[in-house]
């Protein structure tokens, strides 16, 4: 093999790699899935999903980018934060739409 082969296969073996990290790292600042799919999710979506787990009460504020959600469940209250696009959760402190 001559040396003009032997750069194109480290290239390659580059490009493979460096696509891998970015993939990596474009999922790693999203929270786990709450509505499965990456796809834009609904108030419905969501207010079902948690009375399917059991919480009453839920109220739902759509902010921005983001749904806003409450809830009860066993005498606690809960609360989360929904990426509007994705169905993801928001991590805690990393919601910007307040």
């Amino acid at each position: 093999m001559d040396n003009r082969g032997f750069v194109h296969i480290i290239c390659a073996t580059l490009l493979v790699g460096i696509t891998g990290v970015l993939a990596a790292c474009d999922v790693e600042g999203k929270g786990p899935p709450f509505i499965a799919g990456d796809h834009p999710v609904t108030e419905g979506q969501i207010r079902q999903r948690l009375q399917s787990e059991g919480y009453s009460n839920i109220q739902i504020v759509h902010q921005g980018e983001t749904f806003a959600a409450t809830g009860s469940k066993d005498g606690a209250t809960g609360s989360i934060v929904v990426d509007a696009q994705s169905g993801r959760l928001v991590p805690e402190g990393e919601n910007d739409d307040d």
